[in-house]
């Protein structure tokens, strides 16, 4: 971190920040500093005010927001800045990785072309040294694939290290970087982790990073902010503000962040979900040619009611092409996947709704699996259109107002969109959406990843008391080890597509038997 002093230019400067949408004031005189080559963490609960401050910094808040307060980068007044200024400072002086890589990337353009608009606005370069330095920004993110990949071809944390590159391209003088590691994997954080500290210490790039998880801002942060309701509640150096929290939602977070375990398994082992000898190849590129990949290699596991199995390894290990067979939402090209029984391959009508109600899911991006025009309500009541008897509007709305509640959300959140909804908040109206018919098995992906450690804390206790009640099971996939140990019954370790091992959660992180799960838990951090 660079000496304090008052020869030292802060990188970032925040000076009484308020903003407010239009009634409804979401930041409160908040100031703080970045210091060249310091690393300042911004943590607080969702809907705290963290990315709209985040995105004010950066110039991006809607129209509709009403601002005041002074925001500069070294000598330049970022506040007095137009449309035009904002271009000239965008990507060039300050980068940006938001929380969400599925909405902040271009569906239609590769990743080798976004990546490249960033290096062609900001810098001369011939088009093969564009090319060269594309490659080379994938590498030093730890990607080893072609640049002509569209972003639906990757996975969700392969995409986020797309975005930490287009970030980083031009060299920022400032990054803002808004959950970098939500989607990773733990070797993955390690080393995007260690490729941020490095930026930002070699260059004297300064990095806000916004995160809700405490071990990785006591690995990495000089600094905490902590906001809640809007305002600065406590700000400190890193090892003084989690030994000794002062405000009231750093001491919840990190009491939650130490969590015992889940619980006794289910007494009796009724098996609901089988999953036997199953393969799925893909074709990397093009319709009818092209290389092909293999996301599952002869994989074999089962769930039993009542229980929780954690799918764990690194990204584009096979994780979610699995939770998609299991939804019946792809087929196997070998093996079998069925339902207390019953095979997805084959089913119609009736039958089909019957087990679209029994499996329900909560999707790694939230915001990339509603319709945005739609309002949380009609998100929620969605799937009791797979009801055999269609409920009335009344009951619908009672059953939606239930599933809000469960989730810690109030009733009048029906009627907004979810843009009016933090990341966070998003995900609790995923989870309210896949309660809704009350199912027997729920595929989990990474859908705590978004929440504060408090609300991660009554998320797992509400799951886990649901579980009890009404025996449902858990298909759970998680890069975060620590929230695995608490929240899963086993654990099966995928890694290139094939199973290395599988067993009871304890056993396999206190003792892992393959190498490659023994680097998992040895990058994860502890706080």
């Amino acid at each position: 971190m660079a000496a304090a002093g008052s020869a030292v230019v802060s990188q970032l400067r925040i000076e009484g920040l308020s903003v407010a949408y239009g009634a409804r004031p979401v930041l409160h005189d908040v100031s703080l500093t970045v210091l060249p080559g310091e690393i300042v963490a911004l943590v607080g609960p969702s809907g705290s005010g963290k990315s709209t401050l985040a995105h004010a910094a950066i110039g991006l808040l809607p129209d509709s927001a009403v601002t005041s307060g002074t925001l500069a980068l070294g000598q330049v007044t970022l506040s007095s800045l137009d449309e035009r200024g904002w271009e000239a400072v965008r990507g060039a002086r300050i980068g940006m990785v938001f929380q969400e890589p599925a909405t902040a990337l271009n569906p239609a353009l590769t990743v080798g072309r976004q990546i490249g608009e960033v290096l062609a606005r900001h810098e001369r370069l011939t088009n093969p040294e564009r090319a060269a330095r594309v490659e080379a920004l994938l590498a030093q993110v730890g990607l080893d694939i072609a640049p002509g990949r569209h972003p639906h071809t990757l996975s969700g944390g392969q995409r986020q290290r797309v975005a930490v590159a287009m970030a980083i391209a031009a060299g920022p003088d400032l990054l803002i970087a808004d959950e970098p590691t939500a989607a990773l994997d733990p070797l993955a954080q390690a080393g995007v982790i260690k490729l941020l500290e490095t930026e930002a210490r070699k260059r004297g790039m300064g990095l806000l990073i916004v995160s809700h998880d405490l071990a990785l801002v006591a690995k990495m942060a000089d600094r905490i902010v902590a906001i809640e309701d809007g305002r600065v509640a406590e700000e400190g150096a890193t090892a003084a503000c989690l030994a000794a929290p002062r405000s009231d939602f750093l001491r919840r977070a990190v009491a939650a962040s130490r969590p015992g375990g889940p619980g006794p398994a289910p007494a009796l082992p009724d098996a609901l979900l089988d999953v036997a000898t199953v393969s799925r190849q893909y074709r990397t590129s093009g319709l009818f040619g092209g290389p092909v990949a293999t996301a599952l290699d002869g994989v074999s596991l089962q769930l039993c009611r009542g229980e929780t199995l954690a799918l764990v390894g690194a990204s584009g290990s096979g994780k979610s092409t699995l939770a998609r067979l299991a939804l019946g939402l792809d087929r196997p090209d070998a093996g079998t996947v069925t339902i207390d029984g019953q095979t997805w391959r084959g089913a119609r009508g009736a039958g089909l709704r019957t087990l679209r109600r029994r499996v329900q899911a909560v999707f790694q991006d939230p915001a990339a699996s509603f319709d945005p025009r739609w309002t949380v309500g009609r998100i929620a009541a969605e799937p009791l259109r797979l009801l055999d008897d269609t409920p009335n509007p009344a009951e619908r709305a009672a059953r939606v107002i239930e599933a809000l509640d469960q989730v810690g959300l109030d009733a009048d959140a029906a009627q907004r969109l979810p843009a009016h909804f933090s990341g966070g908040q998003r995900q609790r109206i995923a989870l309210a959406r896949a309660l809704v018919l009350k199912p027997d098995l729920i595929v989990l992906d990474e859908a705590l990843s978004a929440l504060d450690p408090p609300l991660r804390a009554d998320m797992v206790a509400l799951l886990l008391r649901l579980q009890r009640d009404l025996r449902v099971a858990y298909l759970f996939i998680s890069h975060d080890l620590a929230l695995v140990r608490h929240f899963a019954h086993r654990i099966a370790v995928l890694r290139d597509g094939r199973c290395v091992e599988q067993g009871r959660t304890a056993e396999i992180l206190d003792a892992p038997g393959d190498p490659y799960t023994a680097a998992l838990v040895a990058a994860t951090p502890a706080l």
